[in-house]
């Protein structure tokens, strides 16, 4: 297209740097806390380079990631993972280059491949023959071997909790349990939090770098999401059920509960990362030192973010900052 065609003739847009987005989409798949960058990389190669070469890198990262799987890990969990990568960033950009909004486009994209992923793993589990629990249950026996180092490692730890973890372990039933009452929630969370993060970086790095092309939409529209108020609603029936939950005969109402509330509160989290944002701007915070209170708010109070998205449906937080800017 015109836009793809005026950005292959930029002079900085060179194969090697084509290379090197890819190549560090899989690196970070391999670390571990910054995996949940992987997908920027990806979707900057489609938007600055095509779809074409962009789908060309995504490929050749897939196949480097098999080959890490195989000959590295035994394992092809990172494989796997990558995969998904692949789809998180043809889908970011395909939100970018069409013009879509980012909210709606994040939404839409995150609903749809929360849904096909569930579809997917149920209709899978469903040809064994099991129920949920007794699958996880035998992957669990599976990996036998590695969960007998696992518990040697913890054997030997000092850590105050290794008593527990080590009954966990002897226990496949209880942890089966456990990741089918708590899984949905993280799963949710986890594609929301890398779409939105990766969607921000790629509508700021393309403004960076593509600034003589006119585009509708920027990363600031993320830091202004907002949730529809009529969601308080669904949140109080999530508090209510994991408060009480287990009072309507049934652990599993308590577990709807808390997976309403995670499911909503990454939601309340994007808002109040929003005000925070703004707060820090107000306060004159930026360069290390920004990016330092930044993950220190994200890692250790990130409850606290999502409660002042929550309680910014009433206060509007932002207009104590305008105020107070006018004042002076």
């Amino acid at each position: 297209t015109g836009m793809n065609a005026e950005v292959m003739q930029h002079p900085q847009l060179s194969t090697g740097r084509l290379l090197l987005l890819g190549v560090s989409s899989v690196v970070l798949c391999i670390s571990f806390i910054m995996s949940v960058f992987a997908p920027f990389p990806l979707a900057l190669a489609f938007i600055l380079y095509g779809r074409g070469k962009g789908f060309l890198t995504g490929l050749a990262g897939l196949v480097l990631s098999f080959a890490f799987a195989v000959l590295v890990y035994q394992d092809y969990t990172l494989f796997g993972f990558y995969a998904g990568v692949f789809i998180f960033g043809f889908g970011i950009a395909e939100i970018v280059l069409r013009g879509i909004s980012p909210i709606k486009g994040m939404v839409a994209f995150g609903l749809g491949f929360i849904l096909l992923m569930s579809v997917g793993i149920g209709s899978f589990i469903k040809s064994q023959n099991v129920t949920v629990e007794q699958f996880i249950v035998q992957q669990i026996e599976k990996s036998s071997d590695k969960i007998a180092e696992q518990k040697k490692l913890i054997e030997q730890s000092a850590d105050k909790d290794s008593i527990q973890v080590l009954q966990l372990l002897d226990n496949p039933k209880l942890i089966a349990q456990e990741m089918t009452a708590s899984f949905p929630g993280y799963f949710f969370i986890g594609v929301f939090l890398m779409l939105w993060f990766n969607m921000f970086l790629v509508l700021k790095s393309r403004r960076l770098l593509l600034s003589g092309n006119d585009y509708p939409h920027s990363e600031r529209e993320l830091l202004n999401f907002k949730v529809p108020f009529a969601f308080v609603g669904l949140l109080a029936v999530g508090l209510a059920l994991a408060v009480w939950g287990k009072d309507f005969g049934s652990v599993g109402y308590e577990n709807l509960g808390f997976t309403i509330i995670k499911c909503l509160g990454i939601f309340y989290f994007f808002q109040g990362f929003g005000v925070f944002s703004d707060l820090l701007n107000f306060i004159g915070v930026s360069g290390f030192f920004r990016t330092l209170i930044v993950m220190l708010v994200i890692f250790s109070a990130n409850y606290l973010i999502a409660a002042a998205g929550l309680f910014d449906n009433w206060f509007d937080f932002r207009k104590y900052f305008i105020k107070r800017k006018t004042e002076d």
